[in-house]
């Protein structure tokens, strides 16, 4: 992040490679506390096998509002979510600034 302040990365997947996970989603951040710092938010997803999948990630500088309201969006256009409340999104609803 020090070296690409700012910087956005999209990388596409096939179409329909979601449509055999389960409409439940978890998100969770978590400190990073290598050379670079920050916070890392993850959405994870069950396959069709009830496996865990990963479905995006995003390194940002901090937990706060405004990431998270970014990380949504993105993620609710990888998925095509036009209809949120046929999803179930799980958090620890951890207080963040």
């Amino acid at each position: 992040m020090r070296t690409h302040p700012n910087s956005t990365f999209i990388i596409l997947a096939d179409e329909g490679v979601f449509q055999s996970c389960r409409n439940l989603v978890s998100l969770d951040g978590c400190f990073l506390k290598g050379t670079y710092g920050g916070q890392l938010l993850t959405a994870v997803g069950i396959d069709a096998n009830d496996c865990i999948y990963p479905i995006a990630w995003a390194v940002v500088n901090k937990e706060n509002k405004e990431n998270w309201t970014w990380f949504l969006q993105l993620l609710a256009q990888d998925l095509g979510i036009v209809d949120s409340h046929k999803w179930a999104f799980m958090t620890d609803r951890q207080k963040s600034q």
